[in-house]
């Protein structure tokens, strides 16, 4: 009796019960979506930085990341290579000549990152041949040319075919300084790096900072599936004995942090999205039993104890609840689905973005587990606004509540 009578009772007003069930449904989608904007910009940024940047592991000299200095070396890196290249796990695997130096032009110089690629290995890498903007990527043949990010051309004030001069110091510390031409300008998404990141041949700037064919400063590991990183990460240990070996995570705490605590981040924005809801639900149940009042004494007069009052309203909340999360979801998972495939375009606030590593184009994804833990908590705030609505109708007094006009 009492599930047909709550059920009743919700659709005696129904503009008022339309309006909790809309509520609810906006404030569930609502918290999807910024959810799953949020989870889809820190992917982008996740992404960028694996098949960009890092790739999901690296092999180092242990001291060469806290200088950069090319006289930490990689021994046996060919060997290392092409063990890794043999692992059906692996899609690629990039050997690098890397050293810290300055970058001048005819008006001014800066400090840079000077890497020395095989521009054949860097294809299936980091597709650095894709994001060439002007210009071309390494197609000259000429063992000057010089890949330079399109901030750093602007704050040197360098075109295409432009002359520069990289000062650097050798494996002897001795200074090094070296003619090279722009060959090509790229565009990565990431200013900080195309600020920074210079790309010129591996085998003429090896032989200039006293390398052997067989030493590098860096090799990097990309994976065909991250879910074998660990097993690859061993293999990788096993075979540069004394040398550092690490993923993408310990190279980037900060993305590894962003991942870890998302869960947390979901409580928070799905707890403060449903707090305001509460108040909605706890105004419109209130209503709903002042409006009652001398039916609810009635009910009570003839033999309708309080906790079937209580349940009665309780079920009433349940109700709406039930109908307005199935419809927040439906209309969240939809909009997440759509935005997914299409993108939303961030490119007015881009340059600020793209200052920490993300891209204009983001694409909002939620995992199936947030979109549980986000109903769950809806249900959960429905029953909880409901009990003071609830405690409001059992203090009422039948004999005076019947006599209520």
């Amino acid at each position: 009796m009492l599930v047909q009578l709550a059920w009743r009772n919700i659709w005696r007003n129904k503009t008022r019960s339309l309006i909790v069930i809309s509520s609810i449904a906006i404030g569930l989608w609502a918290g999807i979506f910024i959810l799953a904007f949020a989870w889809g910009m820190y992917k982008n940024n996740i992404d960028e930085t694996v098949f960009k940047q890092l790739s999901h592991l690296q092999i180092h000299h242990p001291l060469f990341s806290q200088e950069n200095d090319a006289k930490f070396i990689v021994p046996q890196s060919n060997e290392i290579v092409e063990k890794l290249k043999s692992q059906a796990q692996v899609s690629a695997v990039s050997s690098r000549v890397i050293t810290s130096g300055m970058i001048s032009s005819t008006t001014t110089a800066r400090g840079v990152k000077i890497i020395g690629i095989d521009p054949a290995s860097e294809k299936k890498q980091v597709k650095l041949h894709e994001i060439v903007w002007q210009g071309d990527y390494f197609e000259t043949g000429k063992e000057n040319e010089i890949l330079i990010g399109e901030k750093l051309a602007k704050k040197l004030k360098l075109k295409l075919k432009s002359k520069v001069v990289l000062t650097f110091t050798d494996v002897n510390s001795e200074i090094i300084s070296g003619a090279y031409r722009v060959g090509g300008i790229y565009r990565s998404g990431n200013l900080s790096l195309d600020e920074v990141n210079v790309y010129v041949l591996r085998p003429p700037f090896r032989e200039i900072l006293g390398l052997s064919k067989n030493e590098t400063n860096e090799i990097a590991i990309l994976l065909k599936n991250e879910s074998v990183l660990t097993q690859v990460k061993e293999f990788a240990k096993s075979i540069a004995h004394g040398l550092k070996v690490e993923d993408w995570k310990e190279m980037a705490p900060e993305l590894r942090l962003v991942i870890e605590s998302f869960n947390l981040y979901t409580y928070i924005i799905t707890g403060i999205i449903l707090l305001a809801l509460t108040f909605g639900i706890v105004n419109t149940m209130l209503m709903s039993v002042l409006e009652r009042v001398r039916e609810l004494g009635m009910l009570m007069a003839i033999g309708l104890n309080k906790l079937k009052i209580f349940l009665m309203i309780m079920l009433e909340t349940l109700y709406l609840s039930l109908i307005g999360c199935p419809i927040g979801l439906l209309i969240g998972w939809l909009t997440v689905k759509l935005l997914g495939n299409y993108g939303i375009n961030i490119s007015m606030f881009s340059e600020g973005l793209t200052t920490y590593g993300f891209s204009p184009m983001i694409y909002p994804a939620l995992d199936g587990r947030n979109y549980v833990i986000v109903a769950v908590m809806c249900l959960i705030t429905a029953l909880l606004s409901a009990i003071y609505p609830s405690y409001k109708a059992l203090q009422l007094n039948p004999s005076e509540a019947i006599r209520k006009i």
